[in-house]
């Protein structure tokens, strides 16, 4: 990991320990001061969105590519402050080669399904930590690949499923809009043989639409 992409997974970890600290300090002040008028929460909510995916191999002879990934997420709150979240997302990952002999792009595609844990310090502002694991569905280079089938589509055994992390934080700018600022990292094991490794990260800007207004007092 480069100290970059260290600084960076550090500083959401951080973000996400202070959010948790800060959800816990503030309900020890709502104890203290009596009953919160505020203290309404939906427990169930949906969440609409779409990224930019600035991501790349983990290794040092690619480049990173914007793509885009969209999907749906389905939160749970436990209380105002702590909330359970999963869902599904289409995922895109490119990224090109810079090699003397490939400087081509790869283009991959996964479902992923996140589970993650969400921490509100405040209405507005929430960090999240968790899981993801990610379902290939298809795996594409600019130049053919596949020389017996003359495809640009990979064969089943260079690109597998993966499990990897995501790190995020993401806050309401109007309304049920909210947008985000997400890192993630998938990894398995590769022929060391191979250029194309199952090893990426990527940094999301995400705009993100709750369906039931988190501000409003569910009946």
């Amino acid at each position: 990991m480069s100290s970059l992409k260290f600084k960076l997974f550090w500083l959401l970890f951080h973000i996400f320990s202070l959010g948790l600290a800060q959800g816990d300090s503030n309900l020890l002040l709502q104890y203290n001061r009596g009953p919160d008028l505020d203290a309404f929460y939906r427990k169930w909510n949906f969440d609409l969105h779409t990224h930019l995916v600035y991501g790349n191999m983990r290794e040092d002879y690619s480049f990173r590519k914007i793509s885009f990934s969209a999907g749906i997420y389905i939160q749970y709150k436990f209380s105002k402050t702590l909330a359970l979240n999963s869902g599904v997302d289409y995922f895109n990952l490119s990224y090109q080669y810079n090699l003397a002999e490939n400087q081509s792009f790869d283009q991959l595609t996964y479902i992923s399904f996140p589970l993650t844990l969400r921490v509100f310090p405040s209405r507005k502002l929430h960090f999240e930590m968790g899981l993801l694991y990610n379902k290939i569905h298809s795996a594409q280079n600019t130049q053919i690949v596949d020389l017996k089938n003359l495809s640009y589509e990979y064969s089943s055994e260079i690109f597998k499923n993966n499990f990897g992390w995501l790190f995020a934080s993401q806050y309401n700018i109007w309304k049920r809009f909210n947008v985000s600022l997400q890192y993630r990292f998938l990894k398995k094991e590769s022929d060391p043989l191979w250029d194309q490794k199952n090893n990426f990260d990527a940094i999301l800007f995400g705009i993100h639409f709750f369906v039931l207004n988190p501000k409003t007092k569910p009946l």
